[in-house]
């Protein structure tokens, strides 16, 4: 698939450069300048670059921080593309920091997040469907988090493949609680670990949001598995509907406090989903309407 960055002539350095040193509102306008191909597009791109190379604090191009290993171990947006075989829909983003094995983005990605603090039920039905999904030969994508997040991804791995994007460096490693977690992802041939922020960026409480526009964003379909009316995993599947992805969740007790953010979306039009079988026929049928 050719993507719209393949002939704009910067290196993985540049691309994260950006990534990494610009605003959100700033990144968003980089992205569009580039999507759209507008005539001045090359001009303007190289002169907030040139800017960016005389800020004395800008540690990337300094190389203060970062080895040379890490310079390669940037996956660009363009990269992500081919890799994906389709256009990311995110409308604020660049390159990833990766550690681990980019090829698993290949597979069909089943996005499955949900509660911090998770009933027995959803610790169930999160090893359930990423046990199941992951045999299936789908990658588990989710956040690192504890909870619903940390099972989807420990099992996806144990399972199958499975890639976590976390909120903060991958010299930061957030939460503490599942760094080995994050070190099994890093080192199997089935794992990934992706980042958006600088190598030592600790986890800022604004970075998340951004993060799980970038879950959203690369997943072909999310889950949520239980979810408080206030979660943030509504967040990541509001982005994803707000993208055009499906959102699906699994319903629960009525009463249960874990349950109203899940009831809700069931309500509000997302897939009542029951069994890994569900998302396993709405992904065919979405590839049956794309060929």
């Amino acid at each position: 698939m050719k993507s719209n960055y393949e002939n704009i002539q910067l290196n993985n350095t540049d691309f994260w450069n950006l990534q990494t040193n610009l605003s959100i509102c700033e990144l968003r306008k980089v992205t569009t300048l580039i999507q759209e191909r507008r005539e001045d597009y090359k001009f303007k791109v190289n002169e907030i670059l040139k800017n960016l190379t005389k800020n004395k604090k800008n540690d990337f191009y300094n190389c203060k921080n970062e080895t040379t290993q890490q310079f390669k171990n940037i996956l660009t947006r363009c990269k992500i593309e081919s890799i994906l075989q389709k256009e990311l829909r995110h409308p604020a983003f660049l390159a990833f920091q990766y550690l681990g094995n980019p090829d698993i983005l290949k597979k069909p990605l089943i996005a499955i997040i949900g509660s911090r603090k998770p009933t027995y039920y959803g610790r169930q039905q999160a090893y359930r469907f990423a046990s199941a999904l992951a045999q299936a030969g789908y990658t588990i994508l989710s956040g690192g988090a504890i909870g619903i997040d940390a099972i989807a991804n420990a099992v996806g791995l144990n399972h199958g493949s499975s890639c976590a994007v976390i909120g903060s460096g991958l010299k930061k490693l957030y939460p503490a609680s599942n760094v080995k977690l994050f070190q099994d992802l890093a080192q199997s041939p089935q794992g990934l670990l992706l980042s958006e922020f600088q190598s030592y960026e600790p986890p800022q409480k604004w970075n998340f949001p951004r993060r799980n526009l970038s879950i959203a964003a690369l997943a072909d379909f999310v889950l949520v598995i239980e979810a408080g009316a206030t979660s943030g995993s509504l967040l990541t599947a509001q982005a994803a509907a707000d993208l055009g992805i499906d959102v699906g969740a699994i319903p629960g007790e009525v009463e249960n406090t874990n349950s109203h953010g899940t009831n809700n979306l069931i309500t509000n039009g997302a897939f009542c989903i029951q069994s890994p079988l569900d998302i396993v026929e709405i992904i065919k049928l979405n590839n049956k309407f794309k060929k």
